[in-house]
């Protein structure tokens, strides 16, 4: 629902945009803005839905290993105060007890598989598709000399100054963020 509200605010924007440099530029600032415009939203929508399914796919696949209170994960999130299930044997010397917990930390670290996983998140060819829109066009305008640089990089940013603004304004409404 919230990407169709952001599809919506930034359709919403490119109207009063167009209709604000309708009479007050010319026909290359137009089109430079909106070629930019158009495909910077198209870069933001679709690395807001890659990263929403990669959010998603995270909390379907979660899997609580800490059983322990959500207050003692907070004090201790490395759980240097629990009561270890082997005593440590004072027979042991620092390096073999360093050489331990090295080894643990390997384990917890994950493998080269779940990092290949998780960095396939990040590419989408959705992503990808956007940014070749983005390249295609600034090489549109270029190629036809039609190309005003001021209208294009403000029409970069402003999609992502909407979404980052209305995005800030839902989380503040509903109380998200911490005062």
């Amino acid at each position: 629902m919230l990407y169709i509200r952001l599809l919506m605010l930034l359709f919403s924007v490119a109207l009063i945009s167009w209709g604000l440099l309708l009479f007050e530029t010319t026909h290359n600032a137009t089109v430079s803005f909106f070629i930019a415009y158009f495909s910077s939203s198209v870069i933001v929508l679709a690395s807001f839905r890659n990263y929403q399914k990669m959010v998603e796919s995270r909390l379907e696949s979660a899997v609580n290993v800490d059983e322990r209170d959500p207050i003692d994960v907070l004090d201790d999130p490395y759980g240097l105060y629990l009561e270890q299930e082997s005593e440590i044997d004072a027979n042991k010397s620092i390096q073999e007890i360093i050489k331990e917990e090295k080894m643990n930390l390997k384990k917890e670290r994950g493998s080269f598989k779940e990092l290949f996983l998780n960095s396939l998140f990040a590419f989408r060819f959705s992503r990808l598709f956007a940014y070749i829109l983005l390249l295609l066009g600034f090489f549109y305008l270029l190629h036809n000399k039609v190309i005003v640089l001021g209208y294009y990089l403000v029409a970069l940013g402003l999609p992502i100054v909407v979404v980052v603004v209305y995005l800030f304004i839902i989380n503040s409404r509903n109380g998200d963020f911490a005062s």
